[in-house]
């Protein structure tokens, strides 16, 4: 059993470290709040962290924001910060024109 969950933690591990980190650009980045965040809470901690929020993301606690440099903290509760670039729309629940929600 244990080395059961060793490995779903390292496997878990992995994934994470490979998404695509939020860096200065000029492309929006998608801040990760816990999942038990709601929708109303994870917008007012990115504001008052300075950030532009643009939309939120396909889960409320995802906040999509406007480029910010690398040195700015993340807002109070949120666990990291990544680039929306690569991931396919995994995070942005942003619709494109023509697409069907």
């Amino acid at each position: 059993m244990g080395l059961v969950t060793m490995l779903a933690l390292l496997v878990g591990a992995g994934a994470l470290a490979s998404l695509p980190q939020a860096t200065v650009g000029d492309e929006p980045v998608a801040i990760v709040f816990p999942f038990w965040m709601g929708q109303a809470e994870a917008v007012a901690r990115s504001f008052s962290a300075g950030d532009r929020v643009l939309r939120t993301g396909r889960l409320a606690s995802i906040v999509i924001v406007a480029p910010r440099p690398e040195s700015v903290s993340l807002p109070q509760g949120a666990w990291l910060s990544l680039k929306l670039v690569g991931l396919a729309g995994c995070l942005d629940g942003a619709v494109a024109p023509g697409e069907r929600p």
